[in-house]
């Protein structure tokens, strides 16, 4: 077994543990940053007791950093209890006890964002009905997203927490009888991206492989860079960047063709 499968190994129990599996596995000198604490290895242990743990847990892809001494895997979490989900960036350095064995030294975790709280759960798929899925699956590889190769009239892109499906127009009538016969509706799917260059630069290289545009990029009304591509069924992909307020403006005009 590998340093991150090891380390990770203990990132499992710990999420899905008790103070008994921390007492294990945290060194002497722990200690662990939560948001609004830091904590010591007794008052960690004494916490979790003290918490009802996670529902559910999940563990994203980690990245190792070693050093001669110690050892640091950073991985996204999510983790959910009841109606509350909890999603951060953990990072975990380890070191080695005078028997070579790993001891959590230093635990952070940097949340996403607040909990939140809804009366029912938030979506965990979206289905798009499309006309070819081999046909779709390019355009969304083309997009930068992992589409795993389709099964019958199939095929699914898979994100944390979330599922895009595409199901064949011809197979939908077997899951849902009531389908509208329209192509695609007014939806407008929207990544949020890092930049407003990246959104230019995206919609650019996406059109230039002849994708069709439905909004050239623009600076939108309410402070982010804005852009519509459509895939081969007519679903519509927006491109947005992090908002500011130097480019908010009120009212608003009609967006530019």
């Amino acid at each position: 077994m590998g340093v991150v499968d090891e380390l990770m190994a203990f990132e499992n129990d710990l999420a899905r543990g008790r103070g008994r599996e921390y007492e294990r596995v945290l060194h002497e000198d722990a200690v662990v940053v939560v948001p609004g604490a830091v904590l010591t290895r007794d008052e960690c242990v004494r916490a979790v007791d003290a918490s009802p743990g996670w529902d559910e847990v999940e563990l994203g892809e980690p990245h190792l950093v070693e050093s001669r001494t110690t050892a640091t895997v950073v991985y996204p979490f999510v983790g959910r209890r009841g109606r509350t989900t909890y999603r951060a960036t953990l990072s975990s350095t380890y070191t080695r006890d005078d028997s070579g064995r790993w001891r959590l030294l230093l635990h952070q975790q940097t949340p996403h964002d607040e909990p939140t709280r809804h009366a029912l759960p938030g979506p965990t798929q979206i289905n798009l009905v499309v006309a070819d899925v081999a046909r779709a699956g390019a355009f969304y590889r083309d997009l930068g997203w992992d589409v795993v190769d389709p099964v019958d009239p199939h095929a699914e892109i898979r994100f944390a927490g979330l599922k895009v499906e595409l199901d064949e127009r011809s197979s939908v009538a077997f899951w849902n009888s009531g389908n509208p016969d329209d192509d695609a509706a007014a939806t407008v799917l929207s990544i949020h991206l890092t930049s407003r260059d990246e959104v230019d630069a995206v919609w650019t290289r996406m059109t230039g492989l002849g994708h069709e545009s439905r909004q050239r990029p623009f600076d939108a009304f309410f402070g982010s860079r804005f852009a519509v591509l459509a895939d081969p069924d007519g679903h519509q992909i927006g491109l947005l960047s992090p908002w500011s307020d130097e480019h908010r403006f009120d009212p608003p005009g009609p967006a530019p063709r």
